[in-house]
């Protein structure tokens, strides 16, 4: 028997634009991905935008560990940010991209429901062996949000698609159809995932 999808269900991604809680983000830490003096310029972005972001909407924020919150804490205070805006979620991840490899929320307008679709990730077309692991990250969010979640079993990094909430999916087929994300599926088959885990048409 199959098993219900967001479709079926009533649920669909949102567009950018509407209303959210919540903007998650990923603290950097990864030398590897940040080489040569370039970690601690782009932590101090983050801190950027964290600032600019907290006083519209709720930050939630992976860190890898305790001394990490409590570092980030403290700069943050020092900027100047609500930290009763910013939630951090104990949780190591290897890279800071979280859109590509946490999960994709979406929406039952009518039960007020959140849930959350959990992709395959696997660093881009397994470009990158040490960033593979992140792909446990949606899985490891199930307990502390709470939320039901729906398993495609297919490869899609979260970056790779933008909605507009009214049933139009925009996306690539450099992404999408790429070799060496789902080889076994055909184009078509790939449009069905869409339709049934973002409930869109076109």
């Amino acid at each position: 028997m199959k098993r219900p999808t967001p479709k079926d269900l009533g649920y669909r991604m949102p567009a950018e634009w509407e209303f959210q809680e919540a903007i998650w983000l990923t603290w950097p830490h990864n030398e590897v991905t940040w080489p040569e003096g370039m970690l601690t310029e782009v932590q101090r972005s983050y801190i950027e935008i964290i600032r600019a972001l907290h006083t519209g909407q709720k930050v939630k924020l992976l860190v890898k560990d305790s001394e990490t919150e409590a570092r980030v804490r403290l700069a943050l205070e020092q900027e100047g940010v609500a930290l009763n805006q910013v939630v951090f979620v104990l949780l190591a991840a290897e890279d800071s991209w979280i859109r590509d490899y946490g999960p994709t929320f979406v929406l039952n307008r009518e039960q007020r429901q959140l849930a959350m679709v959990n992709w395959i990730f696997n660093a881009w077309g397994n470009k990158y062996d040490d960033l593979i692991r992140d792909d446990r990250i949606p899985g490891e969010l199930h307990k502390p949000l709470g939320l039901p979640g729906f398993e495609p079993g297919i490869v899609l990094e979260g970056g790779a698609i933008e909605v507009n909430g009214a049933g139009t999916v925009l996306t690539t087929e450099q992404c999408l159809l790429n070799r060496n994300r789902n080889p076994h599926l055909r184009r078509a088959e790939i449009e069905d995932y869409l339709r049934e885990y973002l409930n869109v048409e076109n």
